[in-house]
């Protein structure tokens, strides 16, 4: 594992500190995308993000200044990663109250996603190790873990470098974990991670830090 410092260079702030760097319009295009998502529970495609930067007055460019802003990547016609949403299906099920289930991409992108969107809900998970099923709820502010001793692993590979995309050295390395012993397990299997273990509140307020701003409001 890695001291804080090394991990805080590309976490704290997160998506929320890069959008609030977005011209306006390109700003309002992002939380166009992150409202498509919440509103289908699927992955908006490229001819939707087309026209909507078309309303919005923005170039043919916009998608590249998205995606250069590491803020929203396109696939194969599709938005596949719109943090904290993916557009293809990830180990993180988010099932907010009144709206389809998506798939988040990581452990912290799933527990912001309450938080962005003032609903309560359920996340699914597993264990990487092993498999071990995981859930997280929230009702009216109060967080439930099963198992109780359940904690997030928020990781970075170090062996990516810096030119690497969020999607790529982080998403796939910061996961949940049934207890603080699967997780050291998972990271002495796993020696190529800047790693550290987030407690439970510790891992619901880096979500909700990251991620509760992001379509207009103050965090829940």
């Amino acid at each position: 594992m890695t001291g804080t410092g090394d991990l805080d260079r590309f976490t704290n702030g997160g998506i929320a500190s890069r959008q609030d760097r977005l011209a306006g319009p390109l700003r309002d295009l992002h939380r166009a995308v992150l409202r498509r998502f919440l509103a289908t529970g699927a992955a908006p495609t490229a001819r939707w993000l087309k026209q909507a930067a078309a309303d919005l007055g923005l170039g043919p460019d916009a998608a590249g200044q998205l995606a250069a802003a590491d803020a929203v990547h396109l696939g194969n016609g599709l938005v596949t990663v719109a943090y904290p949403f993916s557009g293809t299906p990830t180990p993180h099920r988010v099932e907010l109250d009144d709206t389809p289930a998506v798939y988040a991409m990581c452990a912290i992108d799933a527990l912001g996603l309450p938080a962005m969107t003032g609903r309560d809900g359920r996340i699914i998970s597993a264990d990487p190790l092993d498999g071990q099923p995981i859930e997280v709820t929230v009702r009216n502010g109060a967080w439930t873990w099963t198992p109780g001793s359940a904690v997030v692993i928020i990781a970075r590979a170090a062996d990516c470098g810096t030119e690497c995309g969020s999607w790529e050295s982080m998403c796939p390395n910061t996961t949940f974990h049934a207890s603080r012993d699967t997780a050291r397990a998972y990271l002495t299997s796993h020696g190529n991670l800047d790693a550290q273990i987030l407690d439970q509140n510790t891992a619901i307020e880096r979500g909700r830090y990251n991620f509760g701003s992001l379509l207009g409001g103050a965090p829940r």
